[in-house]
């Protein structure tokens, strides 16, 4: 099977980071300098560029020192996240807050990463809704909250456009809210569909789609369905019950598999980003090993028959499916 092997890899910054919790404020880590991140990240040959988020790692009085760091160990910004998120005003909502204010303030955010975006030469901004959402019955207007996301959306790509930069719609269904309005795939795909603008499209987290008891296999072909929308990948792993950002593939190798074949089959083209939260382990070693992983799988895809694969779909054989990863995946 012809399978593309020439990815960009990249991760966020978080990855390197101290690696909070809320038992451990300080983190299991010491703490780095930006610098020193990208440093370390530059020596996994395989790692081409970076997540920023805003504020945290990158923001308008830092921005050309982060530039100059990026060219120096020669790692490129695939994406700048939108700080809509971490911020106390954020509390009950960003584009979706009850104080006006507020809701002005997220859009602001929004507009500095997408000019951020543009300083930096990446292609899009992550905007992921984190704080939009509801804990209790009677809480939320839901009318109401969707109206102002898509209307928010409307604005951010209209203004993005504007600057050639695309938005990538990241979901996730609980924390820090117990229900984030942006939760899954299918409303993510309504978003991008009700505001209808060639740039905006979706971002996979799969550790955020196992959690939203999605199949990550079929949430890429679904973007593929309703209007190839998919921007950008996120990959990590976790056991479907919380975002533990592990290492790709520790517990769900088979679907991470069919994740990428569905990747291959639809044609997506954009970086594999690790987005994980190594605590106590080294996150070099994570970094590294994730990677090999997901070279080994393309390889051993790569040796799959591509008519046995078409066959044992149009079969619906599941006792084949199973052979042929079994024939392929467990030498």
């Amino acid at each position: 099977m012809e399978i593309k092997k020439d990815f960009e890899f990249g991760t966020t910054i978080a990855l390197w980071s101290q690696c909070p919790d809320r038992f451990l404020s300080q983190g299991y880590k010491k703490d780095t300098t930006f610098k020193e991140k990208m440093e370390l990240a530059s020596k996994i040959k395989d790692i081409r560029g970076v997540d920023l988020y805003g504020d945290w790692d990158v923001n308008p009085d830092n921005i050309d020192e982060v530039d100059k760091i990026l060219k120096q160990y020669n790692l490129k910004a695939f994406i700048v996240t939108a700080d809509v998120a971490s911020l106390p005003e954020f509390g009950k909502g960003s584009v979706t807050s009850p104080v006006k204010e507020h809701r002005d303030l997220a859009q602001e955010k929004i507009k500095e990463a997408i000019d951020m975006a543009k300083t930096l030469s990446s292609p899009m901004i992550n905007l992921w809704l984190g704080q939009d959402g509801y804990d209790y019955s009677f809480q939320a207007d839901y009318i109401w909250a969707w109206e102002s996301i898509i209307e928010s959306v409307e604005m951010a790509a209209e203004y993005a456009a504007a600057r050639d930069i695309k938005i990538a719609l990241e979901y996730k269904p609980r924390e820090p809210r117990t229900h984030i309005y942006t939760a899954n795939v299918d409303k993510m795909l309504a978003v991008a569909n009700r505001v209808s603008k060639d740039n905006v499209g979706v971002l996979i987290d799969t550790g955020h789609a196992y959690c939203a008891g999605e199949n990550i296999a079929e949430s890429v072909a679904l973007t593929k369905l309703f209007g190839d929308k998919l921007y950008y990948v996120h990959v990590n792993d976790n056991y479907k019950i919380w975002d533990d950002d592990m290492m790709a593939g520790a517990i769900h190798p088979f679907e991470l598999i069919e994740f990428f074949y569905w990747l291959n089959r639809c044609g997506y083209d954009g970086p594999i980003v690790l987005d994980m939260f190594p605590y106590r382990e080294d996150p070099f070693g994570a970094a590294k090993e994730s990677i090999e992983l997901i070279k080994r799988i393309l390889e051993l895809l790569s040796e799959v028959d591509e008519v046995e694969i078409e066959d044992i779909l149009k079969a619906q054989d599941g006792v084949r499916a199973m052979g042929m990863l079994r024939k392929y995946f467990v030498k």
